[in-house]
């Protein structure tokens, strides 16, 4: 006869909780700081540029949204400028389509003319 006695199952461990995050705050705001940006509102946005092609209407929001890096790599790389500025699924479309030189030109021009932006020339030129 076996003489093994029968052992309940281990009941496993507790987990235990995963650490939580420690609220980070940010530092208070020391009075002598010349600029706070986290305070900072801007004032006179503009409205969206908007283009239609081949029956889709495209809107590009004030490029000043954008962030600064994004926007200065942007500045010299028009496709760049589009991915970032079009929505995904704008620009989607929009890559996917099929649009003449001529047209990209009339609607980076128009971009420019809504924002106030020199052209692409006139900014090279400024740099030099």
């Amino acid at each position: 006869m076996s003489t093994a006695s029968t052992r309940k199952p281990r009941a496993a461990a507790p987990r235990s909780a995963p650490a939580k995050a420690t609220d980070t705050k940010p530092a208070p705001v020391a009075e002598d700081v010349a600029l706070n940006l986290d305070d900072l509102e801007r004032e006179g946005a503009v409205k969206p540029f908007t283009f239609l092609h081949q029956g889709r209407v495209y809107t590009i929001p004030d490029p000043q949204e954008m962030d600064w890096q994004k926007q200065l790599r942007a500045m010299g790389d028009p496709v760049y400028f589009l991915q970032h500025s079009l929505s995904p699924e704008d620009a989607e479309a929009f890559f996917n389509a099929e649009m003449p030189s001529w047209k990209l030109d009339a609607v980076m021009s128009g971009f420019q003319k809504h924002f106030g932006l020199p052209s692409l020339g006139e900014l090279n030129g400024s740099l030099t």
